[in-house]
């Protein structure tokens, strides 16, 4: 993996930061204690798995105090890809985002439906996880010697860490947990076992339980069927009694039913024999019905001429006062045209008046507007100024607040060298009096040349404020004379407008004049609606030639009223001559059915007065059924019984041999359990700390050597080496898993204690550098950064050439070597420095080449 680009924005100490790689090959991160040097590593591996090493917990510190979100975005390569990963959190639980793209060979969207699908997907295409990477690519303060100042068991313990060998320890602990579980298993399957066994013992009680119950149970079976066919018998004669009864009532409904139609058709025969009689009376009475008829009937006629005559006329006079509205809204319609005509004259010639008065008011106009070109001309000559005062004020501004945080710090630097004796800021070395002097002079001068520059901007700034309060009150007043011209122009319009409809007006004014003699004149000869006026003469003499007398229609209504009795009496006679026939036969009818439900009503009663004796009889008989029924009972109860103990000895016996069965396939699922047993107790010995881990180690020893050896080469001129002993044998003869450390100064070797601290280190460097290119190899993803986080001020000046002349050598396997020092001669030497500062806008980086 390679990095191309890492942005910050709001994360931990960097509101704002970006650093290009490109071209970054080898060099020195640099700035005081708590600039934000190792923020910047922090930041990778949070965009790449959301984690750091510290802060893990509680991820709302990641975000820069005051602000609501902290973002991270990290671009690498791997291969010929480059990707992009992108991870924001805002404040508060859960709130995480997490973006992940393809850039090249062509652009696509990686990211999942959720931050675990995404974190997976980097993972996949990464293919090495945070502590693989950490322990590769960096070596941090203070852990260069970790593995070396350990004891043999303590080595062993760092490289399982470093090599994550503690998986082992989880599987070994698995292992165990499994036999653990085991075991429960084996234990319950002995008890079931033995129950088993207990019971088994006792299936001959079963079977003769059994037998007994049979046999008793058979012969409470026959007792059971006795009594039934007893009971069967008297619930059949209960059928029939129940029959019996409900007809006895169904003959009692019939009775009641029968009574009832004779009654209703002895009081039908007696109303028809009514309406014969008024029948027969009316027909008795047929010739003054029919003579008082015909007289109706002529009536009737006459009444319907004079009606539609009525009509004729009605509507005659209803055309007659449409017409006379028609006339009198075209009379209104002339009025109002009059007096529009005379209300447009009057404001012609009122408006016409202001004529000269409006082109008065245009010319003063135009003179105000002359003055335009020359405002607005004033106007852009005094924005300009404004802003080249703007630009020098804010450069001014920004040139105080670098001079004030230079003498700042000038001022911090000459206070910790006032006092003889002290020490370098940085280094922490002893500094001579005469390079104090010198520097401490320097550095007030400097303060004092600060000093200057910033009280001549302060003095400058305060003109430009007073210069700008001037164009601002000039330009207020400039714009408001410019809004009053824009203001006159639109009223300049308005009276141009005015103006061409007076001229338009004056032009129709004589035709409107004309217009309105016209009309006076058709109103004085009453010359309105013509046609409606000739139609309303010709209704007229519609209405005389029709005669129509309203006195003799009403004379006619009344007598065509007073016969209308005489019709309702004829229509009766119709239906009297219709009716007497068919009642006539219906009476016969209704006298035959009446004298034919008096013999079934005779028939019903005979039946009833049978039925009811033989009820009796029946539940006579039925009065033993109770006691019968419960002999029935008790002799199925007996029987239920007797089936149920049948039933439970039958259960015991099958249970015996489901338990048989049981029996075997315990026994062999022991021989399982057993054998399985013995595979995971074999499998605990071999993830054991002397099992597949301690291969691993004693596999992976010798690459870590010879790799630590390469690099002591470069650093020692060839004279120290490295060997490491994994056993060694003890005073009684037997061999020792151990992790020796074994350093040879040209040939003789000697304790690791026994060298000065330089040397010490450069052998720790040499070992810790090898353990993290041993594990990148062994990861599978070629990493191409190197961090080293180390202070070096325990090499003298030869051992820190070695250390720069070994980085030069392994930075070509690297695409950037990042060195983490304050040691100035030792950032010298490096191509590149990335300066990291803190300042009130959060800590800021500087690349300088």
């Amino acid at each position: 993996m390679e990095l191309v680009r890492l942005e910050l924005k709001n994360f931990l100490s960097y509101r704002e930061g970006e650093l290009d790689f490109t071209g970054l090959h080898l060099a020195a991160l640099v700035g005081p204690n708590g600039a934000g040097k190792s923020s910047l590593l922090d930041a990778i591996t949070w965009a790449l798995w959301g984690r750091t090493s510290r802060l893990d917990r509680d991820q709302d510190h990641l975000v820069h105090r005051g602000e609501k979100e902290a973002r991270v975005s990290l671009t690498f390569r791997l291969g010929e890809a480059v990707y992009r990963v992108t991870r924001v959190r805002r404040r508060g639980k859960g709130n995480i985002m997490l973006d992940f793209q393809m850039l090249a060979p062509r652009q696509r969207v990686l990211s999942g439906a959720g931050v675990r699908e995404t974190q997976e997907e980097i993972n996949r295409v990464l293919q090495i996880d945070f502590d693989t990477f950490v322990n590769s690519a960096f070596i941090r303060q203070g852990r260069a010697d970790e593995f070396t100042t350990k004891t043999p068991a303590g080595r062993k313990e760092v490289l399982a860490e470093i090599l994550r060998l503690d998986q082992w320890a989880e599987l070994e602990e698995r292992a165990k947990e499994k036999i653990r579980q085991i075991d429960l298993q084996l234990d319950n399957l002995k008890w079931r076992m033995d129950e088993h066994e207990q019971e088994l013992q006792r299936r001959p009680e079963y079977e003769a339980a059994f037998r007994q119950a049979s046999m008793e149970h058979l012969a409470r079976q026959e007792e059971r069927e006795a009594a039934e066919r007893e009971w069967e018998a008297l619930r059949r004669d209960e059928d029939r009694a129940r029959a019996m009864r409900e007809r006895l009532r169904e003959l009692e409904e019939q009775r009641g039913e029968i009574e009832g139609h004779l009654a209703r058709l002895k009081e039908q025969i007696a109303q028809l024999q009514e309406s014969l009689g008024r029948w027969q009376e009316l027909t008795r009475r047929r010739e003054a019905i029919l003579a008082a008829w015909e007289e109706l009937q002529r009536a009737r006629e006459a009444l319907a001429r004079m009606e539609e005559a009525s009509r004729e006329a009605h509507a005659l006079r209803e055309r007659r006062m449409e017409l006379e509205k028609r006339i009198a809204v075209a009379r209104e319609r002339l009025e109002g045209e009059r007096r529009q005509l005379q209300a447009e004259i009057e404001a012609i010639v009122a408006r016409a008046a202001r004529r000269s008065e409006l082109e008065a008011e245009a010319a003063n106009i135009r003179r105000r507007l002359d003055e335009r070109p020359a405002l607005e001309e004033e106007i852009r000559t005094l924005k300009e100024r404004q802003q080249a005062l703007q630009t020098e004020r804010g450069e001014r501004q920004n040139e105080n607040r670098r001079l004030y945080q230079e003498m700042k710090d000038l001022e911090a630097r000459i206070q910790a060298i006032s006092q003889i004796g002290a020490e370098c800021p940085t280094c922490r070395r002893p500094l001579p009096e005469e390079e104090r002097r010198r520097l401490q002079q320097e550095w007030e001068q400097e303060g004092r040349r600060r000093g200057d520059r910033y009280r001549e901007n302060q003095a400058r700034l305060q003109a430009i404020d007073q210069e700008q309060g001037q164009l601002e009150a000039r330009l207020k007043e400039c714009e408001r004379l410019l809004k009053e011209l824009s203001g006159l122009e639109l009223r300049m319009e308005q009276i141009e407008a005015e103006l061409r409809e007076i001229r338009g007006e004056l032009q129709r004014l004589e035709e409107k004049r004309q217009a309105l003699r016209e009309i006076e004149q058709r109103l004085r000869e009453d010359r309105v609606a013509p046609e409606e006026q000739a139609a309303l003469h010709e209704i007229d003499a519609a209405l005389a030639a029709l005669g129509y007398d309203i006195e003799t229609h009403d004379a006619l209504r009344r007598r065509v009223r007073e016969l209308e009795e005489a019709g309702q009496e004829w229509h009766r006679l119709q239906e009297a001559e219709r009716r007497i026939p068919q009642e006539e036969e219906a009476l016969h009818r209704l006298e035959e059915i009446y004298r034919m439900e008096r013999e079934r009503q005779d028939r019903l009663q005979k039946e009833w007065e049978r039925l009811e004796e033989e009820r009796k009889a029946l539940e006579e008989r039925l009065k033993i059924m109770p006691e019968a029924s419960r002999r029935v009972e008790a002799a199925r109860q007996a029987e239920r019984e007797a089936r149920d103990r049948v039933i439970a000895a039958k259960q015991r016996l099958e249970n015996c041999d489901r338990l048989e069965e049981e029996l075997v396939q315990l026994r062999k699922e022991k021989i399982q359990l057993e054998e399985e047993k013995g595979l995971y107790r074999d499998l605990q010995v071999a993830f054991s700390r002397n099992g597949i881990p301690a291969m691993i180690i004693e596999t992976i020893l010798p690459e870590i050597e010879e790799e630590a050896n390469r690099i002591l080469q470069r650093l020692t001129d060839g004279r120290l080496t490295v060997r490491f002993r994994s056993q060694r044998e003890t005073k009684s003869g037997t061999v020792q898993e151990t992790l020796d450390i074994l350093i040879s100064d040209e040939g003789e070797e000697r304790p690791y204690e026994n060298f000065s601290g330089g040397e010490k280190f450069r052998v720790d460097f040499a070992i810790r550098l090898a353990l993290s290119r041993v594990l990148a190899r062994r990861s599978g993803t070629p990493l191409r950064l190197l961090v080293v986080d180390e202070g070096f001020g325990s090499q003298d000046q030869t051992g820190r050439e070695r250390l720069i002349e070994a980085l030069n050598t392994v930075k070509d396997e690297f695409s950037t070597v990042l060195i983490i020092s304050h040691l100035e001669e030792f950032q010298d030497a490096f191509p590149v420095r990335i300066e990291v500062r803190k300042t009130a806008n959060g800590s800021q980086l500087h690349v300088v080449r």
